[in-house]
């Protein structure tokens, strides 16, 4: 196996890392190695789960799969999924992200192995980031959501390290699972206390994304509320691990001038080695 090229990482990601001034997103991408799915598979189960349980019947599900072939409609249809199983939700969240007890990943074991990073923030539902920290022998890892935002500030302030799952937390019951736009917004905009951590962790670290796609709608409107909490040009770089075939280049030349996020390209070989392989370069990077 070749290791990843430390001179593809940039000077300054590397500092960052070297100064416990670094951060991790991990997005979606990064549990499908484990099996666990991403935003369009996850509504086609909605929509069989929806159809088992006789409240969505064939007509409506048949529209809703036609939906599911233009992204930018995702979060339609999670609106309208999440309305019709109701009742069944809650359940559908535990066996999609809980019952197959997903295994951590070379990648989750290398994400793990960054021992200067100041938190992990993350978009997924699942649990296997801290399942990967407790199999590697920290038992008492922090995880916390979005409601949790009193502790969220302490360690922030304390510099201690913590995961923080911004979108819901499939094994903490009743502490909400985000999924639709009005969930994301009610989050961002109207939680004034989160909204202004969420900032603050902007503002003072370097954020890396890895797993992350711009296909994801809960990363484009985390992005763009980015842009809406500091000036482009100030703040910290961030940056984007992922294939230039992702993203096109004027996307690439928005997110680097409005956003400070910097892409660094990874291949698509062999299920995204490049990506596990990156996380180890930066780690050799101290």
């Amino acid at each position: 196996m070749m290791a990843f090229d430390l001179a593809r990482i940039p000077d300054k990601l590397k500092d960052a890392y070297r100064k416990n001034r670094c951060a991790v997103l991990v997005g979606a991408g990064a549990s499908a190695g484990a099996g666990l799915p991403v935003w369009g598979t996850l509504l086609e189960k909605m929509i069989a789960e929806g159809e088992r349980h006789l409240v969505v019947e064939s007509g409506k599900a048949k529209e809703y799969r036609q939906l599911l072939s233009d992204p930018s409609k995702y979060l339609m249809v999670a609106s309208g999924l999440k309305e019709d199983i109701h009742l069944y939700f809650d359940e559908f969240i535990e066996s999609s992200f809980i019952a197959p007890k997903p295994k951590p990943t070379d990648f989750h074991r290398a994400l793990v192995s960054l021992d200067r990073l100041q938190f992990v923030l993350t978009t997924n539902y699942d649990t296997i980031i801290e399942r990967a920290y407790r199999s590697a022998g920290d038992e008492d890892v922090p995880v916390l959501t979005f409601k949790e935002v009193g502790e969220l500030q302490r360690r922030l302030s304390k510099r201690e390290f913590f995961i923080l799952k911004a979108h819901g937390d499939a094994a903490k019951v009743g502490n909400g699972i985000i999924l639709t736009e009005i969930d994301y917004r009610n989050i961002l905009y109207r939680q004034r206390a989160y909204q202004s951590l969420l900032s603050a962790m902007f503002t003072m670290f370097t954020i890396v994304f890895v797993g992350a796609s711009m296909t994801d709608p809960e990363i484009k409107l985390l992005l763009n509320y980015i842009a809406d909490a500091f000036a482009p040009g100030s703040g910290p770089n961030h940056y984007a691990v992922m294939t230039e075939q992702d993203i096109t280049g004027v996307e690439k030349d928005r997110w680097f001038k409005d956003l400070n996020v910097q892409l660094v390209p990874v291949s698509k070989a062999d299920d995204y080695l490049e990506l596990t392989e990156f996380l180890g370069a930066l780690k050799s990077s101290v």
